[in-house]
């Protein structure tokens, strides 16, 4: 487990917005027992893929441009044998798809005169009823002969696993703490999803700046493991969120997925950019990675391997220790995903 940034004081402020990705559904009795909203995509829940979304400051690169790269990442993740001629063609596409909107890549075609009559703030954002949805892509793609096979890999995820992302956004942000759990989602369809859902969740960040945050990835490997793209991406999350008055923690038990993609340049540059790295028990592979990951020493490794349950040794920049966890009885209540204890406390 690994944190981008040293908040022990304030994980339990009402000033701390807390996200979390949910991919083995243990975090719902915490949802509810702390009064959090619990998001289950694949019912009726719906994030718009298309949505660009206004953050606090101008995207580098443009908010179209920056969208289109998104969109390439997710369609990438999505259908893993486009040709480059099939790629440009798509992004030809999304400009024309946007362009039918009234966007394009002048960031004021995204706002609208304010009818509110706000002296102070003349024109808003559009809104995700303003953007195209992915029915709008497939249509285009449809028509003509050279984009037919994008098309055609696209539909199944419209009527789909995926409908969810074809449909105007109706997820509500403003609880402190969010819980999306995507247990449910085929596993091939995973990392696409838990994509979009990080993105989603990384505007919502960049727009509150003076609001403290944290995003939690629950088997981050999944991310960081086959694509560079996306690994990128959770890497760029971590080595900026602090400017955003953010942190971010990482957890895995997959160690050799975690530093799989290129040598482990993304495992290791998320690392480095976590100020706490929290090192349960493990196997003498997944130990032989972390002592060249983390500079441990044999001392180190050797009590590592013999961990006795809730006990980690605490890595950071200035110290390592070894730590026991002990959570107490109302601790425990809530965090518990044991059968038996849930069972009681449903009695």
């Amino acid at each position: 487990e690994m944190c981008g940034r040293d908040w022990s004081s304030d994980v339990c402020s009402s000033d701390l917005n807390q996200y979390i990705i949910d991919p083995d559904r243990e975090y719902i009795e915490l949802c509810k027992k702390l009064g959090g909203t619990l998001i289950k995509f694949g019912s009726s829940t719906c994030i718009n893929i298309m949505d660009i979304r206004e953050t606090c400051e101008s995207e580098e690169q443009g908010y179209l441009r920056n969208k289109i790269d998104k969109l390439n990442i997710f369609f990438n993740l999505l259908i893993n044998d486009l040709s480059i001629d099939e790629k440009t063609l798509l992004e030809e596409k999304i400009v024309e798809c946007y362009k039918n909107k009234g966007i394009t890549f002048d960031d004021d075609t995204l706002f609208i005169e304010n009818e509110e009559g706000n002296l102070l703030c003349r024109k808003k954002f559009k809104t995700s009823k303003d953007m195209p949805i992915l029915s709008d892509l497939y249509l285009l793609l449809n028509k003509d002969k050279k984009t037919k096979r994008i098309a055609t890999l696209l539909k199944p995820a419209l009527e789909g696993s995926l409908k969810f992302l074809n449909n105007y956004t109706n997820v509500d942000l403003k609880n402190k703490l969010i819980v999306s759990d995507v247990h449910d989602i085929e596993e091939k369809m995973l990392a696409p999803v838990m994509f979009v859902i990080t993105d989603f969740y990384w505007d919502k960040i960049k727009k509150q700046r003076g609001q403290k945050k944290i995003l939690y990835f629950d088997e981050a490997w999944r991310l960081i493991t086959n694509n560079q793209e996306t690994a990128s991406f959770v890497f760029k999350i971590f080595k900026t969120i602090r400017k955003y008055g953010g942190a971010a923690t990482a957890i895995t038990q997959d160690v050799n997925d975690f530093f799989a993609l290129q040598e482990g340049k993304f495992g290791k540059g998320i690392m480095n950019n976590s100020s706490i790295k929290c090192l349960f028990q493990m196997e003498q592979n997944d130990i032989n990675v972390m002592k060249e990951a983390a500079c441990l020493s044999e001392e180190e490794c050797y009590r590592i391997r013999n961990m006795a349950r809730g006990t980690c040794l605490i890595h950071t920049d200035k110290v390592n220790l070894v730590a026991k966890i002990e959570a107490t009885k109302k601790e425990h209540s809530v965090i518990t995903t044991d059968r038996k204890d849930l069972e009681v406390a449903n009695a």
